[in-house]
C-alpha cells in the first residue's frame, strides 16, 4: 500500500509540475559580472536568460547536440559549435579546448558579447517565457 501511495504522489508531482521556467527567475548573484561584459541595458535580460538556460550554473554543460556534435556550455549555454569564434575571441592556444574555455567567465562572457554584437538577443531566444 505504501508503495502504491508513493507512486501515485510521484506521478501527480511529475505530471502537474510546471514544464517551463518561471518568467520571474533570474541570477542576481551574477549581474555585476554580466555588467562588466555586456551592455548595461541588457544585464537584467541576460540574468533571466542565465536562469532559464542553466539555472545560474556557470559550469553547466548540456548533452551533445546531434545537429552540431557539441554541447551547450556555461551560464548562458553558448553552443559549443562556436568553436572558431571562441578561439578568436578568447585568444586560445591550439592546444586549449574551447569547451573547457567556455566554462570560464572571462571567455564565456566575451563570446556572449561577441554573439550579442553580431546578432543580438536572437542567439538566446530572449523573448520566450518572459
Amino acid at each position: 500500500m505504501r508503495r502504491i501511495t508513493f507512486i501515485a504522489i510521484f506521478a501527480v508531482a511529475l505530471f502537474t509540475a510546471p514544464n517551463r521556467v518561471d518568467a520571474g527567475g533570474s541570477c542576481p548573484q551574477y549581474e555585476k559580472v554580466l555588467a562588466r561584459y555586456l551592455p548595461a541595458a541588457t544585464v537584467k535580460t541576460f540574468s533571466r536568460i542565465a536562469y532559464r538556460e542553466s539555472r545560474c550554473n556557470p559550469k553547466s554543460i548540456s548533452a551533445v547536440r546531434k545537429s552540431t556534435g557539441y554541447p551547450d556550455i556555461g551560464l548562458l549555454q553558448i553552443q559549443g559549435s562556436w568553436r572558431t569564434v571562441t578561439y578568436q575571441v578568447c585568444r586560445l592556444k591550439p592546444t586549449e579546448r574551447h569547451i573547457t574555455a567556455l566554462t570560464r567567465f572571462d571567455c564565456h562572457l566575451r563570446v556572449a558579447r561577441y554573439l550579442y554584437d553580431n546578432g543580438g538577443l536572437g542567439h538566446w531566444r530572449a523573448t520566450s517565457g518572459q
